[in-house]
């Protein structure tokens, strides 16, 4: 059970903006990130027991594979609503991520395949995530001599109407990914699949005490928005908690580690 003392907590809530070809947004998807805690107890029951939970409130529930050892993750969805749901290696620690469809300032647009905060990479900043042609809007031609002018997205083997730049991704590709952490001053991300080991911070009494204050801390490339990982083990008579994300926005490993006393 969820303990009283340690209830769910709103880490965070925050908007994507949408945009086309203007700077300006045409549209906003809300966004919250809820952190939820329970007694200490060598088996403690949060990931299946909230998938349950959403199951028998009507929702569908979709599994995900684990990305280490030891790590639960699973997407719900209620109509157009959907929650990420995330427990990390080692007990008392769940969180939920949560966002709306994108609401549409004016006109009605189709929803794009991801924002910023959904994209498991760096948004393209050409098309804006959408993965489509901005000029001809995922049509095959534009204007021209009877309608049938090629728009030039048809050119570099993106295909008619894909995005260029991403070819049709709606996230940067890798090399382009790179020059971006270059232009920041920020090393090339690291490939390995080990969990890094940063340097212990100290002053949390609690997990989510500290994962609080990971969740507002910014990149140095000046983004916040990161898919966060969770470790915690025992060493040297406390508890060590590691934290490890990819920046959404310029695709560089983060990492955070805290002392935490022993329970």
């Amino acid at each position: 059970m969820l303990r009283p003392d340690r209830g769910p907590v709103v880490v965070r809530e925050w908007t994507d903006p949408v945009r086309l070809r203007d700077p300006a947004p045409v549209g906003y998807r809300f966004l919250f990130l809820v952190c939820a805690t329970w007694d200490d107890r060598p088996s403690p029951p949060g990931f299946g027991n909230a998938l349950n939970a959403f199951t028998e409130a009507g929702w569908s529930v979709h599994q995900q594979p684990a990305g280490r050892p030891g790590e639960s993750r699973a997407t719900v969805r209620h109509e157009d609503f959907e929650v990420e749901v995330y427990e990390g290696d080692g007990p008392g620690f769940l969180t939920f991520t949560g966002w709306t469809p994108v609401v549409c300032a004016e006109r009605q647009l189709g929803q794009p395949p991801f924002t910023l905060s959904t994209a498991r990479g760096v948004l393209c900043d050409d098309c804006h995530g959408w993965g489509v042609c901005l000029l001809c809007e995922g049509r095959a031609y534009s204007g021209g001599s009877g309608g049938y002018g090629r728009c030039l997205c048809a050119a570099n083997n993106a295909g008619p109407g894909r995005c260029v730049e991403c070819a049709g991704r709606g996230v940067l590709a890798a090399d382009a990914v790179s020059y971006r952490r270059r232009r920041h001053g920020l090393p090339d991300a690291d490939s390995g699949d080990a969990f890094p080991w940063p340097p212990a911070e100290g002053g949390h009494d609690a997990n989510i005490s500290a994962f609080t204050v990971v969740s507002q801390r910014s990149c140095a490339c000046g983004e916040f928005r990161c898919f966060w990982r969770n470790t915690l083990s025992e060493a040297d008579g406390h508890l060590l908690s590691r934290f490890a994300g990819t920046c959404q926005g310029c695709a560089g490993q983060r990492a955070y580690a805290f002392t935490l006393p022993l329970p």
